[in-house]
C-alpha cells in the first residue's frame, strides 16, 4: 500500500470542510425562512423554524401543528425557490419534527 497516494487523497484542512457544511446548512435555513415567508402567513411563519439541512434533507421544526397542513402545501414551491437561489438542486426533501 502506497502511503503517499493516501495521503494525498485526504483534505488537508479537513475543519474548513466542515465548517463549509454548516455555512451551507445555515444559509439553506435561512433562505427557507426568506422564500416561505412570501407563501405562509403570519401565524404558520411564526409556528414553525428551519433547523438543520443535510444530504439533501431539510429539518423544519413545527411548534404549533396547526399549520402543519398548510407548510406542507407550500413546501414545494419554497423549495424551489430554493433551489433557483443556490443554482442547484440542493434541497430534494423536507422532515418536519
Amino acid at each position: 500500500m502506497n502511503w503517499q497516494k493516501i495521503a494525498e487523497a485526504i483534505p488537508r484542512d479537513a475543519k474548513n470542510i466542515s465548517q463549509n457544511a454548516q455555512v451551507d446548512s445555515a444559509q439553506v435555513c435561512k433562505l427557507w425562512n426568506e422564500c416561505a415567508a412570501k407563501f405562509l402567513l403570519d401565524g404558520a411563519m411564526r409556528a414553525h423554524e428551519a433547523i438543520n439541512f443535510r444530504d439533501g434533507v431539510l429539518t423544519i421544526s413545527v411548534g404549533d401543528a396547526t399549520y402543519l397542513d398548510d407548510i406542507r402545501h407550500r413546501e414545494y414551491r419554497v423549495i424551489r425557490l430554493i433551489n433557483q437561489a443556490l443554482g442547484a438542486t440542493m434541497v430534494t426533501n423536507v422532515k418536519y419534527k
